[in-house]
């Protein structure tokens, strides 16, 4: 390979790598829609109000800034630098979800529906730790059922 050629090989490596960021940063937004609610094995739900309990703590653990707009309705802001998300979180016993709402330097395209791939990022990260709260309660619900009905057999002794 000449040294010309090798030259050019180099600017295009560089110029691709320079072109990456901002084509990562430049993605669709990804809301986590209507999400299941696990249930136990016998159907039992989890109640809305331990929902709404874990949903608190999954982005608490994220850092998000949570309030209560409605009953079944959440809305949360998180902030990283001067980076700033709003998202909205309507839940029920049976499904929730998590929608973009509103952001700050995080390259926002309304019309495409497209922004900066930190965005997603913090979206999936918070959405792991909310299915790994939903199965804490889910659990504790299995575990006050099976007490309930050791105590429910010892009364009928």
């Amino acid at each position: 390979m000449s040294s010309r050629s090798g030259f050019i090989a180099s600017l295009v490596v560089t110029s691709l790598a320079i072109a990456a960021p901002a084509a990562r940063a430049d993605d669709p937004i990804k809301d986590i829609v209507d999400h299941e609610v696990p249930a136990l094995k016998d159907g039992t739900k989890l109640a809305p109000a331990d929902v709404e309990k874990a949903l608190l703590a999954a982005l608490a653990r994220r850092n998000f800034d949570a309030t209560i707009a409605a009953p079944g309705l959440i809305t949360a802001k998180f902030s990283h630098g001067k980076h700033v998300i709003e998202v909205t979180l309507p839940y029920s016993d049976s499904a929730y979800s998590v929608r973009y709402l509103d952001s700050k330097f995080m390259d926002y395209n309304e019309k495409k529906q497209r922004i900066d791939d930190a965005y997603n990022e913090w979206i999936d990260g918070l959405d792991e730790h909310i299915q790994a709260q939903l199965e804490i309660a889910l659990k504790r619900l299995k575990v006050s059922q099976k007490e309930a009905k050791k105590a429910a057999k010892v009364a009928a002794s």
